[in-house]
């Protein structure tokens, strides 16, 4: 009885052997069936990355320029007057110093009455008296025949332009047109020396001036 008890067996136990392909089986079922999940796991670990627009930035709020600084005005303290006085010295002509009291103000012209005008009276134009010819010395104002034209029997006209000073008398003499140098000649030195006019004057007062003359040589017959 105790061999029976202890002795092993020899061949392969059906039991066991089952349970072992059961086992084996159920492993290998289970490795089928968590494929797919784990495929699922992996698709679920997958990112897909897409670009979302962002909202644009708020503008920034404007910046409110700092407040002008007005001007302030300063106020200054008016000066105070020096309080040290210089004293003059006294002299003895500053003892009595009279000062002169105003003299009143001299009264005004009247005025004329509204409404009156004052004529003015225009200035009157000067009065001039020219020159003319001495009749205390009418006779000698013909010059003396020139010799040479009296034997040629020929005769002249001489325009002679005089200057006459303030008391009558020709300063100057010259020929304007003349027959022959001659007769020009002749009638120039009598005048210098024969003709005396009265003087040209401007308002009474005696002046320079300047005349023409014509002077005849004729022939008697």
């Amino acid at each position: 009885m105790y061999a029976d008890r202890n002795a092993r067996p020899s061949g392969v136990n059906a039991g066991s052997l089952v349970v072992a392909v059961a086992i084996n089986a159920a492993v290998i079922g289970a490795l089928i069936f968590s494929a797919p999940v784990i495929e699922a796991i992996k698709q679920r670990g997958t990112l897909i990355v897409e670009n979302i627009p962002l909202d644009p930035p708020p503008p920034p709020e404007p910046i409110e320029p700092p407040p002008a600084i007005k001007d302030q005005k300063v106020s200054t303290l008016p000066e105070r007057p020096s309080t040290s006085t210089n004293i003059a010295p006294t002299t003895a002509s500053d003892a009595f110093v009279v000062t002169p009291l105003p003299l009143p103000p001299l009264p005004l012209p009247p005025l004329p009455p509204v409404g009156e005008l004052t004529r003015v009276e225009p200035a009157k134009p000067p009065v001039l008296v020219e020159a003319r010819p001495d009749p205390r010395f009418a006779r000698q104002m013909q010059p003396t025949y020139p010799p040479g034209e009296r034997r040629a029997e020929r005769e002249g006209v001489v325009t002679m332009r005089v200057t006459i000073g303030r008391d009558g008398r020709v300063l100057d003499a010259d020929c304007v047109s003349a027959t022959s140098d001659e007769f020009c000649r002749a009638t120039r030195l009598h005048a210098l020396a024969k003709w005396r006019f009265q003087p040209a004057t401007r308002d009474g007062v005696a002046m320079e001036a300047t005349k023409e003359l014509t002077v005849r040589f004729r022939l008697e017959s």
